[in-house]
């Protein structure tokens, strides 16, 4: 997983960054009026204000991140810091590649005080929230759900993102990454979504929570008080990869769990993710053969 710095730098720093220049049109005698001044992003003056080695550190460490080798990056991430002490970027990349790496503590111990100083920058919050949640501290990672909700409804969290970490749980040698959506998703109205990955990083089983219009008629007749107050229905599913099939393409088979009156938990789909992955939780239907365009 590359995650939300990964993303967000991935092609910022192949090439020297420049501030943007606007061609101007003048008649003859006329004096071009000074071009407006670009907005510089975080990254972008971090990497403005370094030297050419440290531009090639921050370069090796972002490669390292982007090749999920965590510990790499972290440890040269914390020789930046060394260098550029109290950077809020490098905090953040920093806090990141320790949560990859396991170290929940340093990077509570470092996103913490960006978070406090910066409450309306999404990616100091979402990343406060899964160090909260690795080190099992529910009541935190509550208030930072909350918190994402809120910036999410006064329009601060990242245009193109639909969903957001909420912490990775290491599940019989395997990775589960959680993901809550800031609002539902796709024909399914998905909620809540899950990755699992197996040792070598490769996707093998995705679980979630939705709730489907098409349940909520039948809903409304089996619960007519619960959906009179505004409650639906939603479903445990997950989708197993099983391969390509004949003619190339990537087939799943999809599978049920349970259903649930009204949104259940973030506690309540963590466990359910857990038995999923863990196969504590048996199927109550299953279709095979679904091809994935």
């Amino acid at each position: 997983m590359i995650g939300i710095f990964g993303l967000v730098v991935a092609t910022m720093i192949s090439a020297e960054i420049s501030p943007a220049q606007t061609a101007q049109t003048t008649s003859p005698g006329q004096i071009a009026p000074a071009p407006a001044a670009a907005p510089v992003d975080p990254v972008t003056d971090l990497v403005n204000r370094m030297a050419p080695p440290q531009k090639m550190q921050f370069a090796n460490a972002v490669g390292a991140f982007k090749s999920q080798h965590y510990p790499e990056a972290l440890a040269t991430f914390k020789l930046l810091l060394n260098q550029f002490p109290g950077d809020d970027i490098l905090f953040e990349f920093a806090t990141e590649a320790a949560l990859n790496s396991g170290d929940t503590a340093f990077a509570l111990q470092t996103i913490r005080p960006v978070a406090a100083v910066r409450p309306d920058e999404f990616h100091a919050t979402a990343l406060l929230t899964r160090a909260c949640s690795e080190s099992g501290d529910t009541s935190c990672r509550d208030a930072g759900m909350a918190r994402i909700v809120d910036l999410h409804r006064r329009g601060l969290t990242p245009q193109r993102m639909k969903d957001y970490v909420v912490e990775h749980v290491k599940v019989r040698g395997n990775t589960l990454v959680i993901y809550v959506s800031f609002e539902p998703s796709g024909y399914y109205k998905v909620y809540d979504y899950g990755e699992v990955v197996d040792g070598q990083g490769k996707l093998f089983l995705s679980i979630t929570v939705e709730s489907n219009d098409g349940d909520q008629p039948g809903f409304a007749r089996e619960y007519p008080k619960e959906a009179g107050a505004g409650l639906r229905r939603f479903s445990l599913d997950a989708y197993r990869e099983m391969g390509l099939n004949s003619q190339g393409q990537r087939t799943q088979t999809h599978y049920t769990y349970e259903f649930f009156v009204g949104q259940p938990s973030y506690d309540k789909v963590r466990e359910a993710f857990i038995n999923v992955v863990n196969e504590k939780s048996k199927p109550i239907s299953s279709r095979t053969g679904l091809t994935i365009p």
